[in-house]
């Protein structure tokens, strides 16, 4: 058997993945736009001319994020994989890398391991419905009086990358341009200083969120909520809370949410604090 040819992906071989690996059209068109817009492309495995393994990456400040990477489990031990991510990712210099994982698996788990990532935490992606407005008021509320402004990507970009720094460990411009392009995005400060940010989305979606302190992310996951149904008139809600999130997960639990999934990030990234986080995607995290 000839081992598999490694080439740049079509856009056909792209859109076959993208509806293989999710079923809802929101992770499918974030598959496309990620796929599209990754600065060294994706990158498939064709065995006979049918694509077998897919990789493609995009570039944080300081990280290269690796939104897909999988192949077949007829193909697993093969180096598919490692030599997807060397095409799909520019390893020199000192960047850092990062992705999300199923729990379930372990293939990848190891193969990240083995890669150099730690395993820092699990993701969890809670959903269900929204409470009504009068139960979310008291924790939207809360103990802070936030000034809120509409994101602008451009005008906005330097408070945005300085609170991805310290939150997230590196700045991703380009993703909120992304983000503002189908998202209702909120700036949050207090007392003329951006604490936070946090976008909800039309599909019941809320994150990313990052915040200065803890002390303000149960207040803003009770204003994205409320948000959700007075933006978009949602009436169900999704998240991916970060473990380190105790905060958040709490207030879920307390609002009926419920766990949906597991997943894990790893990364050998070393300067990001999750406890005042929310992902957005498993793709994009």
């Amino acid at each position: 058997m000839n081992e598999p040819e490694i080439v740049t992906a079509k856009e056909a071989d792209v859109r076959a993945m993208a509806h293989r690996r999710y079923d809802d059209e929101t992770s499918q068109r974030l598959y496309m736009a990620l796929a599209q817009n990754a600065p060294r492309g994706a990158w498939v495995a064709r065995d006979e001319g049918t694509p077998v393994a897919i990789a493609f990456a995009h570039e944080l400040e300081s990280e290269w994020f690796v939104s897909e990477l999988f192949v077949e489990p007829s193909f697993r031990g093969t180096r598919l994989g490692w030599k997807l991510l060397r095409s799909a990712t520019n390893e020199s210099g000192d960047v850092s890398f990062g992705g999300v994982i199923d729990a379930s698996e372990v293939g990848s788990l190891t193969f990240f391991l083995r890669r150099g990532m730690g395993l820092h935490m699990p993701l969890l992606r809670i959903a269900g419905a929204i409470p009504k407005e009068d139960d979310l008021l008291p924790t939207a509320a809360g103990d802070y009086r936030f000034e809120t402004l509409a994101i602008d990507p451009s005008r906005h970009s330097a408070l945005l990358a300085g609170l991805d720094r310290e939150v997230r460990g590196s700045a991703r411009p380009l993703d909120h341009e992304l983000f503002a392009q189908s998202a209702a995005g909120t700036l949050f400060s207090v007392d003329g200083d951006v604490v936070a940010y946090a976008y909800v989305w039309p599909d019941g979606r809320i994150g990313p969120m990052a915040a200065a302190s803890q002390a303000y992310v149960q207040q803003l996951f009770g204003f994205a909520l409320v948000a959700l149904r007075r933006t978009y008139g949602a009436s169900w809600c999704h998240a991916l809370v970060p473990g380190a999130n105790v905060r958040v997960m709490r207030s879920a639990v307390r609002l009926g949410l419920d766990i949906q999934s597991v997943f894990v990030f790893a990364s050998d990234l070393q300067h990001a604090d999750f406890s005042r986080y929310i992902g957005f995607h498993q793709l994009a995290y």
